[in-house]
């Protein structure tokens, strides 16, 4: 595994909705950059409510979505900050670490793809209005975010380890993919999702706003 592309943006203004402030289109920056413990610096986000913080510092996405969804901008116009070589939402699993150099990251949601994101994917004229989002979140490959346990610099083309769980966190916490847990909380009605949802809120590297959305839903369907 490599880092293919990193990526950061500035907030701008699309004309979506009347006016919308985003910093969805992210550009590959060829420098080494300092990730702390909110991000890469130099990164906006526009939405604090919905992203950036601590449970949401970089947004991971396998660099193969690009060719999966036809999308033929550079990387980084999906939004993500590392575009990254070898890795599947089907294989990476919540709570498992990744290791660059001094920077240690650890898997803590998938990605919740939202109406921007299927804004910017219609600049591709492929994409009509409505099916880029559909056709995206079905898939369950949505790419995932990080907490950033170890702080450092990142830069293109670095090698990235990929730690997954030892037999103790076998024993302790549920193993869970990021594609099943994306798609459990799409069809969280489900009973083979809803065993999903019960075992992922009690996995400590769930973000606290999945695990609040996912017990909410839950407490619903009891």
């Amino acid at each position: 595994m490599r880092i293919v592309s990193l990526n950061i943006g500035k907030k701008i203004e699309q004309p979506w909705r009347s006016g919308t402030q985003t910093a969805i289109h992210k550009t590959a920056i060829q420098d080494k950059v300092w990730i702390g413990e909110n991000g890469l610096e130099g990164d906006e986000q526009a939405d604090l409510k919905n992203h950036g913080g601590k449970d949401k510092a970089v947004l991971v996405l396998p660099c193969n979505a690009y060719q999966r969804f036809e999308i033929s901008h550079p990387y980084g116009f999906l939004g993500e900050n590392l575009s990254i070589s070898d890795v599947d939402e089907a294989e990476i699993c919540l709570g498992d670490r990744l290791q660059i150099g001094s920077v240690l990251l650890e898997v803590s949601q998938p990605r919740s793809p939202c109406w921007k994101l299927d804004a910017q994917a219609t600049q591709d004229s492929k994409w009509q209005a409505g099916e880029f989002l559909k056709v995206y979140s079905d898939s369950g490959r949505v790419g995932f975010y990080c907490r950033v346990l170890g702080q450092g610099w990142l830069q293109e083309k670095q090698s990235v380890r990929w730690l997954t769980r030892n037999e103790e966190q076998e024993k302790k916490y549920p193993k869970i993919c990021i594609k099943d847990l994306f798609l459990a909380k799409q069809h969280s009605s489900d009973k083979a999702s809803k065993k999903i949802l019960k075992e992922a809120i009690k996995h400590p590297a769930l973000s606290e706003a999945w695990r609040l959305n996912i017990q909410k839903n839950l407490d619903k369907k009891v």
